[in-house]
């Protein structure tokens, strides 16, 4: 699907056109927004934007880790999008020109329909939002998608560590590497981007205002504050994955020392039942009167004797 936002020489926004409309327009801004576009779509939008068909192309045979290309008069930028409530990544491609936006994405991003509907008023679209504005916005909103899904990911870490006595073991041990495995992928995220808005801010390439500057210095230390909360994080989920470990090796060693105390008991009497069952001619308390009874008590007394001395070395204490 292709969407046009069109700034009219009114300054009043103009939407549901065509590529056609836009060139035959020659309007002085715009923002074309492509979500999950079709191959017809993407032959239109290599005839209009060859520059940014080619970005796109190369971002699918790469890697889709946040990058930043710089080039005289337009810069790309390609991040990721978290959606707070799965977080699951979706990745977005940005054009910025002079006087125009283009954004691309596989999947229906609420954040950019979110500002889309908000610009279609002529109170949001006007001459200033386009195109610095305009993109402060969406990375204003991708930001505070980061935050809300930092947070989601923090009570649930706040949960596990509250409900890890009364949680079972197999079922501890899959949520925290599952967090883990979160924490690292949003780390994977956040940690390009920082290094994308730093070379947005020093680059000579991007001509910013003080205000757009201002505002990458403050996505840079909200993103700063997201790292160490992740950092933070993983230390909590690594504290308890060893209180996990620790506990297993501890559960362990009890039940193999209960087998090893019950096996060392047993071993003297499989001993004496040994010799006795063996059966030979010549054993002379075979015939004695009580002998069963002899032996028997003597395999109880072991036993006993057995058992004080492991019970006095603290063997059965909890």
């Amino acid at each position: 699907m292709i969407r046009i936002l069109v700034q009219d020489k009114e300054e009043h926004p103009v939407t549901d056109l065509s590529f056609t409309d836009l060139e035959a327009m020659n309007a002085p801004y715009y923002w074309v927004d492509l979500s999950a576009p079709g191959e017809e779509e993407m032959k239109r939008l290599k005839q209009f934007n060859p520059l940014f068909y080619r970005q796109i192309k190369d971002s699918q045979h790469r890697s889709n880790r946040p990058q930043l290309k710089l080039f005289n008069d337009c810069y790309f930028v390609s991040m990721q999008v978290i959606s707070p409530d799965t977080l699951k990544k979706h990745e977005l491609i940005l054009y910025v020109g002079k006087q125009s936006i283009i954004t691309f994405h596989k999947n229906n991003l609420k954040g950019v329909n979110d500002i889309w509907h908000e610009c279609r008023s002529d109170e949001q679209f006007t001459k200033d939002n386009i195109p610095d504005d305009l993109l402060r916005r969406l990375m204003s909103r991708f930001i505070d998608q980061y935050i809300m899904a930092a947070n989601d990911l923090e009570d649930k870490i706040d949960d596990l560590d509250l409900n890890a006595k009364r949680e079972p073991m197999h079922r501890l041990n899959r949520r925290v590497f599952q967090l883990r495995s979160e924490l690292l992928s949003f780390r994977r995220v956040i940690t390009p981007l920082m290094d994308i808005i730093n070379r947005m801010i020093s680059s000579s390439y991007i001509q910013t205002s003080e205000e757009h500057e201002l505002f990458l210095r403050n996505v840079n230390e909200n993103l700063s504050r997201l790292t160490h909360m992740i950092e933070s994080n993983l230390e909590i989920t690594s504290d308890i994955r060893d209180s996990y470990l620790s506990l297993t090796t501890y559960r362990t060693n009890s039940i193999m020392q209960t087998l090893t105390v019950i096996t060392t008991i047993f071993m003297p009497l499989t001993f004496i039942v040994g010799i006795y069952g063996m059966n030979f001619a010549n054993m002379p308390e075979l015939n004695w009167k009580y002998g069963y009874f002899i032996v028997l008590g003597l395999m109880f007394l072991i036993a006993l004797i057995m058992y004080y001395f492991f019970r006095k070395k603290g063997w059965f204490d909890k």
